[in-house]
């Protein structure tokens, strides 16, 4: 494992960037080339540093880029508080994205992060993506979903997102 603290922000805002070595027969861009790794990382991280100022999320998120996912991508508060959250990428799903799409999982996840700090005790998926369309289109929310399913081999249903 490899920590990658990339770029320091003021200290108001601290921004790091974590990648894990892939090792193996995995043959994305991202594991064949570690310069494009870290690259990737970067273009996540500012994704994220985007999407947390226009959703009003006080504490910092990290992009991890990891080997392995069970959840494809997910985020959870670091044990030390004031460090904030970890946004985890399993590195072959990451590549397969677009850039919209990306900005679908990455909105997602960090209304999580948005209800956690804002209201810790109603976390729900239906909250989360109506924190999400405040900042990307529901078409492109429903596509990552289809996307999610397809790679995980589940079907799921979508009613919880707001109507049309």
């Amino acid at each position: 494992m490899v920590g990658l603290p990339v770029l320091l922000l003021p200290v108001f805002l601290p921004r790091k960037v974590f990648a894990k070595r892939l090792s193996g027969p995995k043959t994305s861009a991202s594991s064949t080339n570690p310069i494009s790794f870290v690259a990737r990382a970067m273009q996540v991280q500012d994704v994220v540093d985007d999407f947390r100022s226009r959703l009003a999320i006080p504490d910092p998120v990290a992009v991890s880029i990891v080997p392995e996912n069970k959840l494809l991508v997910s985020v959870e508060r670091l044990k030390d508080r004031d460090l904030g959250f970890t946004l985890t990428f399993e590195a072959d799903f990451l590549e397969s994205l677009d850039k919209d799409e990306l900005a679908a999982v990455i909105a997602h996840e960090l209304g999580h992060v948005w209800i956690f700090t804002h209201h810790p005790y109603l976390q729900t998926e239906e909250l989360a993506n109506e924190i999400a369309l405040r900042v990307v289109s529901r078409e492109t929310l429903d596509g990552v979903y289809e996307k999610v399913w397809k790679r995980t081999g589940t079907k799921g249903d979508l009613v919880y997102l707001a109507a049309k």
